[in-house]
């Protein structure tokens, strides 16, 4: 049941962002959501319109910083993993019965 929510709310949320695209290329990019990057040739025609330059710059440093991100969680869960891992396989051993390992505790 849990699957099938998290199904539906992905598609819902692909429809909606479809939908949102539509609206922005019917009307030639016009569409005002402050989300979207707004580009001109004039520097100085608003604080919401930026050069195109200015923009590729930003999006390049939105995707530097998410690619880090994505990067760091991925190190810190192999690492999480690994030490997790590592603790079960210590509890397994500490409910075995200890092993003797030299002669001299045998006698």
């Amino acid at each position: 049941m849990r699957r099938l929510a998290l199904l539906m709310f992905v598609i819902l949320l692909l429809i909606i962002g479809g939908g949102l695209t539509a609206q922005i290329a019917s009307q030639g990019g016009i569409f005002q959501i402050p989300a979207v990057i707004r580009t001109t040739n004039n520097p100085d025609a608003s604080v919401l319109d930026m050069t195109p330059w200015k923009a590729e710059q930003l999006f390049l440093l939105i995707g530097f910083v998410l690619f880090n991100l994505v990067g760091a969680t991925v190190t810190l869960m192999i690492v999480f993993w690994l030490l997790h891992r590592q603790v079960k396989r210590v509890k397994a051993e500490g409910d075995a019965p200890p092993a003797m390992t030299s002669a001299a505790e045998k006698t």
